[in-house]
């Protein structure tokens, strides 16, 4: 049986949409959304391609990160190799590989491509923090929330992506690991005798393709897989509530830092500890979802 996803994420015309309708149907209630061809007004939308990165960035040397060797109990991790740039672009539009490139920051290494850029109506006013991402088709971005909670508007500029998400009020029942923003359950390939709380988790479903801006709201889990060999681009915006913004820059300056050091001390006795409060966690949050269905059904009878 596969896991719940089957409520697709909305899809609009992101070259009309007004400010205001954002900010009341998505920003404020935090639901995501596919805004079709939002970044179409400016240069890179057509000027952005292998080739150009080729000519332009070629020679820059990237570290890139295996899916397969990832290690579940790291929030991070060292690159796995690096290479020149121009080489990591022929591997993923040639080859088959896992090697991921993320957080890629485009405008440090080239200030000058930022004339092909600029910032929709609906993203005045935010902290942007634009990166890259870019995969190889089949390559699979592990379930995680961004650390530091902010709201993504992440635009696909070349490929497909499958993406799934999950709101933040479904971590406990998605095994979210303690001092961590990342899952060990594989959402492709539920283990539901492991973890049984997932036939309970429900989530949204797309599929991103040229040109397709996807708005993840704060805290949300996301599982993305390349279709294609590909990338985009991410700009991050400040979460939009005090509490949301303190919680990011905990889990950045202290909850990163306290597991490190945990995993130093106590090695996989930490992973497993974690993992251990995780089961738990999620084995209560069943028990909430049958005492409501218990107190439904009493309502129902009484009514």
């Amino acid at each position: 049986m596969a896991i719940d996803v089957s409520k697709s994420i909305p899809i609009i015309d992101g070259g009309t949409i007004s400010r205001e309708e954002f900010e009341q149907n998505y920003l404020k209630p935090q639901k995501p959304v596919i805004l079709r061809g939002l970044w179409k007004q400016y240069p890179a939308y057509e000027k952005w391609n292998y080739d150009f990165f080729k000519k332009s960035m070629g020679d820059i040397e990237v570290g890139l990160y295996s899916s397969t060797k990832a290690d579940p109990s790291k929030t991070l991790s060292e690159p796995t190799t690096k290479m020149p740039f121009s080489e990591y672009l022929k591997l993923i539009e040639t080859e088959p590989t896992d090697l991921r490139l993320f957080l890629f920051p485009i405008f440090k290494y080239k200030p000058e491509l930022k004339k092909d850029f600029d910032y929709p109506a609906i993203t005045k006013g935010y902290i942007k923090l634009p990166f890259m991402f870019f995969g190889p088709k089949n390559s699979v971005t592990r379930m995680h929330q961004d650390i530091d909670m902010s709201n993504v508007f992440l635009t696909q500029f070349e490929g497909k992506k499958r993406v799934v998400l999950f709101a933040p009020d479904q971590s406990d029942l998605l095994y979210k690991l303690p001092f961590n923003v990342h899952s060990t359950v594989d959402i492709d390939k539920p283990d539901y005798k492991t973890y049984p709380a997932l036939k309970y988790a429900k989530g949204y479903t797309g599929v991103l393709e040229f040109g397709d801006t996807l708005f993840m709201p704060s805290g949300y889990w996301h599982h993305i897989e390349y279709l294609e060999g590909g990338y985009g681009l991410s700009v991050r915006t400040a979460p939009p509530t005090f509490a949301l913004k303190l919680r990011g820059a905990y889990n950045i300056v202290l909850q990163r830092k306290i597991d490190d050091v945990c995993r130093f001390l106590f090695g996989e006795k930490w992973f497993r500890l974690k993992k251990s409060i995780a089961q738990k966690r999620a084995e209560k949050a069943i028990e909430r979802i049958h005492q409501q269905e218990e107190q439904s059904e009493t309502n129902v009878l009484v009514c």
